[in-house]
């Protein structure tokens, strides 16, 4: 899932192309209008060459599997592939030419180690990068004077350009503003690195606490947490004799056990996408959203209980009931949690309640909604009286369910 503070797809093929891909094709294009005029610019089909392999490239090395390296390649392999057949070696004359292979490597040298080779050290690759990049405005602008003044692109040509006092000035300051732009670059980096990190413990903390349900709707729709009526399936499983052999066993034992009774019926439980699981001592319960994802659940839950507490000489009785809850936050100011109350969480923890160890309980709502006998292998149990109930419930012991 993406958080508020994770890039989608969209917005990192757009932050690339403009933090990156970008950078030479539309300091190309207003170079090029400059010259030309944006008639001119508009009408000559090789620009939309540039534009096509840049989008590509963009789209490319914003993918979080892209290698950066040959990433930054693509797009001046592809211009030139599809423009040196029509020029020639001619191609190589242009200056820009020359100026986006020799960028293009630069920038494909930094991002290949920042990225892939060493990417501890992007505090100083990441102002080099910005470096790089003002360096390209200040060659593409030489490029532009010696071509407006029909000069050749020659060493002596180039150093009499620097040699200009106001040249001078306009290289050194670009280049101090690259420099501070890294900076800041990095900072922000950094910055939303930290944010990105205490936002995953954060995250993990809310959901072990309100489930991941709960946090999902938060971070996506809150509305979603609203006090509402929905149909829910809640199973219910406590452990058998839990309480007295825990007075005949040391606390170290007893917490061990615990952990692990949690740590191995939790995976099973949410292996069925429950909406919540909560663990109370030695009680666990799952609401899910279908009647065929809580059979699942409650079926994975007692196998996996068996496995740990069968040798201890325990078990552990799981119930399912299905019906109407109503669910969202509940709490004060200071603490609150995702769960469902109303008469069908009250009535499946009475079902767990005279569920035998090892086995599992149905209800009704549930024996109807899997279509009864066709897809279910149970057997009756004696009606159970629950607290509450004018009526003692039918229920049956789940032998087995063909999904």
């Amino acid at each position: 899932m993406e958080t508020p503070l994770q890039e989608t797809r969209t917005s990192a093929f757009v932050a690339e192309f403009i933090t990156n891909s970008g950078h030479f094709l539309l300091l190309n294009a207003l170079s090029e209008i400059s010259l030309m005029g944006w008639w001119d610019y508009l009408t000559y089909p090789g620009h939309y060459l540039i534009i096509a392999a840049m989008l590509i490239q963009a789209a490319y090395l914003s993918r979080r599997t892209a290698h950066h390296f040959w990433g930054n390649f693509i797009g001046a392999a592809m211009y030139t592939l599809v423009d040196f057949p029509l020029e020639g070696w001619e191609f190589f004359g242009e200056p820009n030419h020359l100026v986006l292979w020799a960028f293009a490597g630069a920038i494909a040298v930094l991002q290949g180690l920042r990225f892939h080779g060493f990417p501890q050290a992007f505090r100083w690759i990441v102002p080099l990068e910005s470096l790089v990049r003002i360096g390209m405005f200040i060659a593409l602008y030489v490029a532009l004077k010696l071509k407006s003044e029909n000069l050749a692109v020659t060493w002596d040509n180039i150093t009499n350009f620097t040699q200009l006092s106001h040249h001078q000035f306009l290289v050194e300051a670009l280049l101090l503003i690259g420099l501070f732009v890294g900076l800041q670059t990095l900072q922000v980096m950094v910055q939303r690195r930290q944010l990105q990190e205490t936002a995953l413990v954060l995250q993990n903390l809310a959901r072990w606490g309100l489930g991941t349900y709960a946090v999902d709707a938060a971070m996506n729709d809150p509305r979603q947490l609203r006090f509402q009526r929905r149909e829910r399936t809640f199973v219910f499983m406590d452990v058998r004799g839990f309480t007295q052999w825990c007075e005949q066993t040391s606390p170290d034992e007893v917490a061990a056990t615990l952990n692990q009774y949690y740590q191995t019926v939790e995976p099973a439980a949410t292996s069925f996408q429950p909406l919540r699981v909560s663990l109370t001592a030695d009680e666990v319960m799952a609401i899910y959203p279908t009647v065929e994802q809580g059979v699942g659940g409650a079926m994975a839950m007692q196998e996996a209980a068996q496995r740990v507490l069968s040798p201890l000489g325990l078990g552990a009785g799981c119930a399912v009931h299905s019906g109407t809850a109503i669910e969202g936050l509940f709490g004060g100011e200071d603490s609150r949690t995702y769960t469902a109350i109303g008469d069908v969480v009250n009535t499946a923890k009475r079902l767990e309640s005279s569920t035998p160890a090892g086995e599992i309980t149905i209800s009704r709502s549930v024996f109807e909604a899997l279509g009864g006998g066709d897809r279910l292998r149970v057997k009756s149990r004696s009606p159970i009286a629950a607290k509450g109930k004018t009526e003692p419930l039918t229920a049956w012991q789940l032998l087995g369910w063909q999904p």
